[in-house]
Protein backbone atom coordinates (compact mmCIF):
# COMPACT_ATOMS: atom_id res chain seq x y z
CA UNK A 1 0.00 0.00 0.00
CA UNK A 2 1.26 3.29 -1.12
CA UNK A 3 1.71 6.26 1.60
CA UNK A 4 -1.25 8.61 1.29
CA UNK A 5 0.87 10.96 -0.45
CA UNK A 6 2.33 9.31 -2.96
CA UNK A 7 -0.94 7.87 -3.69
CA UNK A 8 -2.94 11.45 -4.25
CA UNK A 9 -0.52 12.17 -6.81
CA UNK A 10 -0.73 8.77 -8.56
CA UNK A 11 -4.55 9.43 -8.40
CA UNK A 12 -4.66 13.36 -9.92
CA UNK A 13 -2.28 12.59 -13.08
CA UNK A 14 -4.46 9.27 -13.55
CA UNK A 15 -7.54 11.02 -13.47
CA UNK A 16 -6.64 14.19 -15.75
CA UNK A 17 -3.12 13.18 -16.78
CA UNK A 18 -1.40 15.41 -15.31
CA UNK A 19 1.79 15.22 -14.84
CA UNK A 20 3.58 16.38 -11.66
CA UNK A 21 6.07 16.57 -9.21
CA UNK A 22 6.74 16.51 -5.23
CA UNK A 23 7.21 19.74 -3.38
CA UNK A 24 8.45 20.87 0.02
CA UNK A 25 4.77 21.65 0.96
CA UNK A 26 5.42 24.29 3.62
CA UNK A 27 7.74 26.34 1.77
CA UNK A 28 5.99 26.11 -1.62
CA UNK A 29 8.95 25.06 -3.69
CA UNK A 30 10.31 21.88 -5.59
CA UNK A 31 11.68 18.76 -3.91
CA UNK A 32 13.65 18.56 -7.35
CA UNK A 33 15.90 19.97 -9.45
CA UNK A 34 14.11 20.71 -13.25
CA UNK A 35 10.80 19.88 -11.88
CA UNK A 36 9.55 20.83 -15.05
CA UNK A 37 11.76 18.66 -16.86
CA UNK A 38 11.31 15.46 -14.60
CA UNK A 39 7.42 15.47 -13.45
CA UNK A 40 5.33 13.00 -14.90
CA UNK A 41 1.95 10.91 -15.54
CA UNK A 42 3.18 7.48 -15.23
CA UNK A 43 2.43 5.89 -11.98
CA UNK A 44 5.75 4.56 -11.76
CA UNK A 45 7.74 7.47 -12.47
CA UNK A 46 5.57 9.16 -9.81
CA UNK A 47 6.66 6.65 -7.37
CA UNK A 48 10.04 6.63 -7.40
CA UNK A 49 10.27 10.67 -7.74
CA UNK A 50 7.96 10.94 -4.88
CA UNK A 51 9.52 8.45 -2.09
CA UNK A 52 12.54 10.17 -1.10
CA UNK A 53 10.50 13.02 0.13
CA UNK A 54 7.98 11.69 2.66
CA UNK A 55 4.98 13.98 3.15
CA UNK A 56 5.72 15.54 0.05
CA UNK A 57 3.06 18.33 -1.35
CA UNK A 58 1.38 17.32 -5.33
CA UNK A 59 3.27 20.07 -7.71
CA UNK A 60 1.15 20.56 -10.95
CA UNK A 61 2.65 22.32 -13.89
CA UNK A 62 0.35 24.84 -15.38
CA UNK A 63 0.03 26.33 -19.03
CA UNK A 64 0.57 23.35 -22.49
CA UNK A 65 2.27 20.73 -20.37
CA UNK A 66 -0.97 20.29 -18.29
CA UNK A 67 -3.19 22.35 -20.38
CA UNK A 68 -4.46 24.34 -17.99
CA UNK A 69 -4.45 27.94 -16.28
CA UNK A 70 -5.29 28.39 -12.59
CA UNK A 71 -6.41 31.61 -10.86
CA UNK A 72 -4.99 31.82 -7.32
CA UNK A 73 -8.25 34.01 -5.54
CA UNK A 74 -6.72 34.92 -1.88
CA UNK A 75 -7.79 36.88 0.97
CA UNK A 76 -5.31 38.79 2.71
CA UNK A 77 -4.49 42.14 4.41
CA UNK A 78 -8.15 42.55 4.48
CA UNK A 79 -8.83 42.44 0.80
CA UNK A 80 -11.52 39.65 -0.51
CA UNK A 81 -9.78 38.59 -3.79
CA UNK A 82 -13.02 37.00 -4.74
CA UNK A 83 -15.19 40.38 -4.45
CA UNK A 84 -12.60 41.76 -7.01
CA UNK A 85 -12.52 38.93 -9.48
CA UNK A 86 -16.34 39.02 -9.13
CA UNK A 87 -16.51 42.90 -9.79
CA UNK A 88 -14.83 42.62 -13.40
CA UNK A 89 -18.03 41.44 -14.44
CA UNK A 90 -16.50 38.15 -16.45
CA UNK A 91 -18.35 35.10 -16.47
CA UNK A 92 -17.21 32.43 -15.04
CA UNK A 93 -17.98 29.08 -15.58
CA UNK A 94 -18.34 26.28 -13.11
CA UNK A 95 -15.09 24.48 -12.86
CA UNK A 96 -12.43 22.79 -10.52
CA UNK A 97 -11.93 24.46 -7.35
CA UNK A 98 -9.84 23.82 -4.45
CA UNK A 99 -9.51 25.86 -1.20
CA UNK A 100 -6.32 26.57 -0.18
CA UNK A 101 -4.94 26.92 3.60
CA UNK A 102 -4.94 30.30 3.40
CA UNK A 103 -8.54 30.93 2.99
CA UNK A 104 -8.24 31.37 -0.57
CA UNK A 105 -9.35 29.16 -3.85
CA UNK A 106 -7.73 28.06 -6.82
CA UNK A 107 -10.27 27.93 -9.81
CA UNK A 108 -8.99 25.56 -12.47
CA UNK A 109 -9.76 26.28 -16.11
CA UNK A 110 -9.08 24.29 -19.13
CA UNK A 111 -6.60 26.46 -21.54
CA UNK A 112 -4.94 24.06 -23.67
CA UNK A 113 -1.93 24.59 -25.62
CA UNK A 114 -2.66 28.83 -24.93
CA UNK A 115 0.98 30.12 -23.53
CA UNK A 116 -0.70 32.24 -21.06
CA UNK A 117 2.03 34.33 -18.70
CA UNK A 118 1.74 33.98 -15.24
CA UNK A 119 0.50 37.63 -13.43
CA UNK A 120 0.82 39.01 -10.06
CA UNK A 121 -2.76 41.15 -9.30
CA UNK A 122 -2.81 42.10 -12.74
CA UNK A 123 -6.28 41.08 -13.25
CA UNK A 124 -7.52 41.97 -9.87
CA UNK A 125 -6.34 42.77 -6.38
CA UNK A 126 -5.26 39.31 -4.57
CA UNK A 127 -6.06 37.51 -7.94
CA UNK A 128 -2.65 35.39 -9.46
CA UNK A 129 -2.52 33.93 -12.98
CA UNK A 130 -0.67 30.87 -12.59
CA UNK A 131 0.20 29.35 -16.23
CA UNK A 132 2.98 29.01 -18.35
CA UNK A 133 5.72 28.56 -16.40
CA UNK A 134 4.19 28.38 -13.26
CA UNK A 135 2.82 25.69 -10.89
CA UNK A 136 0.41 25.24 -8.16
CA UNK A 137 0.61 23.22 -5.21
CA UNK A 138 -2.19 20.16 -5.78
CA UNK A 139 -5.32 19.32 -3.99
CA UNK A 140 -4.31 17.24 -1.41
CA UNK A 141 -1.32 18.36 -0.23
CA UNK A 142 -0.67 19.02 3.65
CA UNK A 143 0.75 21.92 5.20
CA UNK A 144 1.29 22.80 8.77
CA UNK A 145 -1.63 25.05 8.66
CA UNK A 146 -4.03 23.07 6.10
CA UNK A 147 -4.90 21.27 3.39
CA UNK A 148 -5.12 21.91 -0.72
CA UNK A 149 -8.61 20.37 -0.53
CA UNK A 150 -11.01 20.08 -3.79
CA UNK A 151 -14.63 21.29 -4.05
CA UNK A 152 -16.39 18.47 -5.39
CA UNK A 153 -19.83 20.67 -4.89
CA UNK A 154 -18.55 22.20 -8.35
CA UNK A 155 -17.00 19.28 -10.17
CA UNK A 156 -16.60 16.07 -9.20
CA UNK A 157 -12.39 15.09 -9.21
CA UNK A 158 -13.07 13.56 -12.31
CA UNK A 159 -15.13 16.28 -14.21
CA UNK A 160 -14.07 18.16 -16.80
CA UNK A 161 -12.77 21.58 -16.68
CA UNK A 162 -14.34 24.16 -17.99
CA UNK A 163 -12.78 26.53 -20.85
CA UNK A 164 -11.81 29.32 -19.72
CA UNK A 165 -14.17 32.19 -21.31
CA UNK A 166 -13.29 34.75 -23.16
CA UNK A 167 -13.44 37.87 -21.41
CA UNK A 168 -11.41 36.57 -18.94
CA UNK A 169 -9.09 34.78 -21.09
CA UNK A 170 -8.23 38.39 -23.05
CA UNK A 171 -7.49 39.73 -19.25
CA UNK A 172 -5.20 36.55 -18.67
CA UNK A 173 -3.24 37.54 -21.67
CA UNK A 174 -3.54 41.18 -20.81
CA UNK A 175 -5.30 42.19 -24.23
CA UNK A 176 -6.93 45.34 -24.10
CA UNK A 177 -10.73 45.18 -22.97
CA UNK A 178 -13.33 46.20 -25.85
CA UNK A 179 -14.66 49.75 -25.23
CA UNK A 180 -18.82 50.19 -25.57
CA UNK A 181 -17.61 51.87 -28.95
CA UNK A 182 -16.68 48.65 -30.34
CA UNK A 183 -18.98 46.27 -28.18
CA UNK A 184 -21.77 48.70 -28.57
CA UNK A 185 -22.55 48.28 -24.90
CA UNK A 186 -21.95 50.95 -22.54
CA UNK A 187 -21.05 50.74 -19.27
CA UNK A 188 -22.20 52.20 -16.30
CA UNK A 189 -19.88 54.74 -14.70
CA UNK A 190 -20.59 53.25 -11.17
CA UNK A 191 -18.64 49.98 -12.17
CA UNK A 192 -15.41 52.32 -13.05
CA UNK A 193 -16.08 54.15 -9.22
CA UNK A 194 -17.27 50.85 -7.09
CA UNK A 195 -14.09 50.77 -5.02
CA UNK A 196 -13.48 53.87 -4.92
CA UNK A 197 -13.62 56.40 -1.52
CA UNK A 198 -17.00 57.27 -0.40
CA UNK A 199 -16.53 60.56 2.29
CA UNK A 200 -19.10 61.44 5.31
CA UNK A 201 -21.66 63.68 4.06
CA UNK A 202 -22.28 61.57 0.48
CA UNK A 203 -22.18 57.93 2.01
CA UNK A 204 -25.71 57.45 1.53
CA UNK A 205 -26.31 58.82 -1.77
CA UNK A 206 -23.36 57.11 -2.95
CA UNK A 207 -23.97 53.66 -0.92
CA UNK A 208 -27.26 53.95 -2.38
CA UNK A 209 -26.14 54.05 -6.31
CA UNK A 210 -24.04 51.29 -5.88
CA UNK A 211 -26.38 49.11 -4.52
CA UNK A 212 -28.78 49.16 -7.23
CA UNK A 213 -25.88 48.90 -9.67
CA UNK A 214 -24.69 45.34 -7.59
CA UNK A 215 -28.54 44.60 -7.65
CA UNK A 216 -28.61 44.49 -11.06
CA UNK A 217 -25.74 42.63 -11.38
CA UNK A 218 -26.46 39.74 -8.76
CA UNK A 219 -28.54 37.78 -6.83
CA UNK A 220 -29.63 40.15 -3.96
CA UNK A 221 -27.84 37.89 -1.44
CA UNK A 222 -24.73 38.72 -3.17
CA UNK A 223 -24.87 41.97 -4.04
CA UNK A 224 -25.93 42.58 0.02
CA UNK A 225 -22.26 40.97 1.05
CA UNK A 226 -20.68 43.01 -1.51
CA UNK A 227 -22.47 45.97 -0.53
CA UNK A 228 -21.30 45.31 2.97
CA UNK A 229 -18.02 44.82 1.91
CA UNK A 230 -18.17 48.49 0.25
CA UNK A 231 -19.40 49.92 3.34
CA UNK A 232 -16.63 48.17 5.14
CA UNK A 233 -13.73 49.29 2.96
CA UNK A 234 -15.05 52.64 1.33
CA UNK A 235 -16.94 54.65 3.80
CA UNK A 236 -15.10 57.27 5.90
CA UNK A 237 -16.95 56.52 7.80
CA UNK A 238 -18.37 53.16 7.71
CA UNK A 239 -22.21 53.18 7.95
CA UNK A 240 -23.97 51.13 10.66
CA UNK A 241 -25.54 48.33 9.75
CA UNK A 242 -29.14 49.09 10.52
CA UNK A 243 -28.81 52.40 7.82
CA UNK A 244 -27.13 49.93 5.33
CA UNK A 245 -29.90 47.22 5.84
CA UNK A 246 -32.56 50.15 5.52
CA UNK A 247 -30.48 51.50 2.49
CA UNK A 248 -30.14 48.05 0.59
CA UNK A 249 -33.96 47.08 1.05
CA UNK A 250 -35.24 50.23 0.03
CA UNK A 251 -33.26 49.97 -3.34
CA UNK A 252 -34.16 46.85 -3.55
CA UNK A 253 -38.07 47.24 -3.44
CA UNK A 254 -37.24 49.74 -5.85
CA UNK A 255 -35.27 47.75 -8.22
CA UNK A 256 -38.18 44.97 -7.78
CA UNK A 257 -40.95 47.27 -9.31
CA UNK A 258 -38.73 47.96 -11.81
CA UNK A 259 -38.30 44.30 -13.14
Amino acid sequence: MLPEYIQNACDWARMHGWKVFPTHANEKRPCIKDPFGRATNVREEIIELFAPFPGAGLGIPTGPSNQITVIDVDTKNGIDGLFHLRALEEYIPTTGVVHTPSKGLHLYFDTGCLEIPNSVRQIAENNDVRSAGGYVQGPGTITKVGRYSWDDRFISPLGKLAKMPPGLLRRCMGARIEDHYETGWKRSPVRDELLDPIFEGCRNDTMASRIGYLLRKLEPSLALKAAQHINQECCKPPLSERELLATFYSILKREMRNV
